[in-house]
């Protein structure tokens, strides 16, 4: 009698706690491993390549002290590197690859994303699987001088969404 007991009433219990809504902590610990955050946002910069040089010049990135630009080449230069960074531009800059120097490329850190807000809205139950609505807002950090590489405004924060199901046992999010 006490098997039984324990078989319709105990487990059920246990069951049903299991999906309970989960923490704005362990949501955001979910988001942050599955799409890798925080995250460096990069540019690739051919040293090589008059177009990149051009762009450079055109936003003052030398007048700031990050970058020297070779303005002109002779013809035996061609295909050498016409972009060098400055002692100021040092650690902006990543390491770059076996492949990467070969083809005179240097990746320069922009900022990094985190999540900065998570909403979360409410559960819903569809064929027995629980789903919450997640909300979550990215905003970029430690932006650096190279930031005008980009044509985003990295001071404005991006509202993104998702949403989270509870599958075996476990929350997973889901991307939209």
């Amino acid at each position: 009698m006490k098997k039984l007991f324990l078989i319709f009433i105990v487990i059920p219990i246990i069951g049903c706690q299991t999906n309970q809504k989960p923490d704005k902590e362990t949501v955001l610990k979910i988001i942050n491993d599955d799409l890798n955050f925080p995250r460096t946002i990069d540019y690739e910069i051919f040293c090589s390549d008059p177009a990149h040089a051009k762009k450079l010049l055109d936003l003052k990135l030398d007048e700031k002290r990050m970058v020297t630009i070779q303005k002109t080449q002779k013809l035996k230069d061609i295909g050498s590197p016409m972009i060098s960074f400055t002692k100021v531009a040092q650690p902006y800059l990543i390491k770059p690859t076996e492949k990467e120097k070969r083809l005179d490329i240097q990746k320069v850190k922009i900022a990094e994303e985190t999540i900065s807000d998570i909403k979360l809205g409410n559960s819903s139950e569809y064929i027995g699987k629980t789903s919450i609505p997640v909300t979550y807002t990215v905003t970029c950090i430690n932006i650096t001088p190279f930031s005008v590489l980009m044509k985003r405004d990295l001071s404005k924060p991006i509202t993104r969404s998702g949403t989270l199901l509870f599958i075996d046992g476990n929350w997973k999010l889901m991307k939209p």
